[in-house]
């Protein structure tokens, strides 16, 4: 994969008792290892299940936002779970303009009009969702 330019990720992972992933995280265990990409659309999804009594440290959206700009990404949305609900949560990163066909796992804190090729959607209400979301 050294030779690889372009890559399109979807990623949904269940993490025990850890943070979501960041900008720094994501190159540190992958694109650091991808020389060429010189283009990389992305949409990761991490649901954080905490059964353990220790707190987990969370970042805010404009946290983890800020670690993928430091890594050279310009336009990345975010919409993370801040404090954990039921020792649950839920954190969304992805590229600008959002160019996938599903968004897995909405919840009310997405921005509008950014998911304009959106063909399947699949939602979940932790928080009530606004009517102007549609």
């Amino acid at each position: 994969m050294l030779n690889l330019e372009e890559l399109s990720l979807q990623l949904s992972a269940i993490i025990a008792e850890r943070s979501y992933i960041d900008g720094n995280q994501l190159y540190e265990q992958a694109l650091k290892y991808l020389p060429r990409l010189n283009k990389f659309m992305f949409n990761i999804h991490a649901h954080i299940i905490n059964t353990s009594s220790i707190e987990i440290d969370l970042p805010s959206n404009d946290d983890i936002r800020n670690s993928f700009i430091k890594r050279g990404f310009q336009s990345v949305g975010t919409c993370a779970t801040k404090p954990l609900i039921d020792n649950v949560g839920d954190c969304h990163v992805y590229s600008l303009p959002y160019l996938f066909d599903d968004c897995l796992f909405l919840s009310n804190c997405f921005q509008g009009g950014q998911f304009n090729k959106v063909r399947m959607l699949m939602m979940r209400d932790r928080y009530p969702f606004e009517e102007k979301l549609f």
